[in-house]
């Protein structure tokens, strides 16, 4: 069971905490292989609508209602969850805060403390979660 944990977690990690590659304006990034929808809050009175499809661990977001792209400076603790098809917890971990090395935004006023959460349901019924907090900032 913790293996499976850790393959979704890998996967969704990768997903989430890369929080997306740049897709071209035309492309519908929501239809991406392996695209993780997540909901972005953020203290610049901003709620995103994003979606998470990249495989690197800190790759931007694409806003889908917008041309907007979130990158991400540090991330706070992120919880993965990963529930059997009856919505019980099998397996749960936090990952610490984590910040890029050299990558504090260039501006550090221009940057923007956000709450995120996202989830994907298996074919097989069960799914996995992810929440946690970012600092990053916003393009248009």
């Amino acid at each position: 069971m913790h293996a499976t944990l850790r393959v979704m977690t890998g996967a969704a990690a990768a997903a989430v905490l890369g929080l997306s590659a740049w897709t071209p304006a035309h492309a519908d990034p929501m239809n991406a292989k392996n695209a993780l929808p997540i909901q972005v809050s953020c203290d610049n009175g901003h709620t995103y609508d994003a979606v998470a499809n990249g495989n690197g661990a800190w790759t931007p977001a694409h806003d889908l209602n917008s041309q907007a792209i979130l990158v991400p400076v540090s991330f706070g603790e992120v919880t993965f969850t990963v529930y059997d098809p009856a919505g019980n917890i099998i397996d749960q971990e936090t990952s610490p805060p984590t910040a890029k090395p050299g990558a504090s935004a260039h501006n550090k006023h221009a940057t923007t403390g956000c709450d995120f959460a996202g989830a994907v349901t298996a074919p097989d019924g069960s799914s996995f979660s992810i929440s946690g907090s970012v600092v990053g900032f916003v393009t248009r």
